[in-house]
């Protein structure tokens, strides 16, 4: 069974969106902040992270710029969820693009949240 690390710091969407995913077969584990998420990354070997870009103590550009500093992480799916532009989103601060295997807007469909999983790991 593939793991899936949700980091994002709306209870809401987070019980939601693991909920759908473990009945689609993947187990989900998750993380309130970036923080946390580093945390979990460690521990769960996840084989794709979910990671929101606005949330509290690290937000999702500095989670994603933490991850790849890792070599472990250097080939870890990570996709960015937001409501803001993918261009303001995944801007590294240093006047290029965060690495990241996808981008969703929110809020999207599950169709393209299943798919862009499918794509990067395959079925659970």
């Amino acid at each position: 069974m593939k793991t899936i690390l949700l980091v994002d710091d709306e209870f809401a969407l987070t019980e939601i969106l693991t909920s759908i995913l473990e009945e689609e077969g993947y187990r989900v584990v998750t993380a309130a902040n970036g923080k946390d998420g580093m945390v979990r990354l460690e521990k769960e070997q996840p084989a794709l992270v979910l990671v929101d870009y606005m949330m509290p103590i690290m937000n999702g550009r500095e989670f994603i710029l933490e991850v790849r500093r890792i070599p472990q992480y250097q080939g870890l799916p990570l996709v960015m969820m937001s409501s803001v532009s993918p261009r303001i989103a995944l801007a590294d601060g240093e006047g290029g693009q965060l690495e990241v295997a996808g981008f969703l807007t929110k809020p999207f469909q599950l169709a393209a949240l299943l798919g862009t999983i499918e794509r990067l790991i395959g079925q659970p």
